[in-house]
């Protein structure tokens, strides 16, 4: 069964921002169950570290960024999943019911908990460069 929503994001009217608001780019959508399962192992991949991020990132920034725009598309996966279930068009047991009960929550987890170590690392980095400017050698 393939569910593909109805409503679609608003097109860019006017551009505000020099740029989107995150260069980690991730698919749309609501594919099979089987593609969802392999796309969320690709992301888990690479925030755990067995593959590279899709973009060039060297910023302290980089595992919050990525783990937050995956930690979001998750979470527009579960939006969409129980679109489909207030709709009936998804019921419990199903294949999507069972995705959305069992791997996307731990996937949903996972994410939060490597988006929090992300912002973790940034906080000591920029501890220790205050530390290091107080201490005169950050000039």
């Amino acid at each position: 069964m393939r569910v593909i929503p109805t409503v679609k994001a608003p097109e860019k009217k006017d551009a505000r921002f020099g740029r989107r608001l995150t260069d980690v780019e991730v698919l749309e959508g609501l594919p099979s169950v089987e593609e969802l399962h392999e796309e969320l192992l690709g992301y888990a991949n690479v925030i755990l570290g067995r593959a590279d991020p899709p973009t060039d990132m060297d910023s302290m920034l980089d595992l919050m960024e990525v783990a937050a725009a995956y930690y979001a598309r998750a979470k527009e996966i579960d939006m969409l999943i129980h679109w489909e279930e207030q709709n009936r068009r998804v019921i419990r047991g199903s294949p999507y019911y069972k995705l959305r009960t069992g791997q996307l929550r731990s996937f949903i987890e996972m994410a939060k908990v490597m988006c929090d170590l992300g912002s973790r690392r940034l906080s000591a980095e920029r501890l220790l460069y205050e530390q290091r400017y107080d201490a005169g050698n950050g000039e």
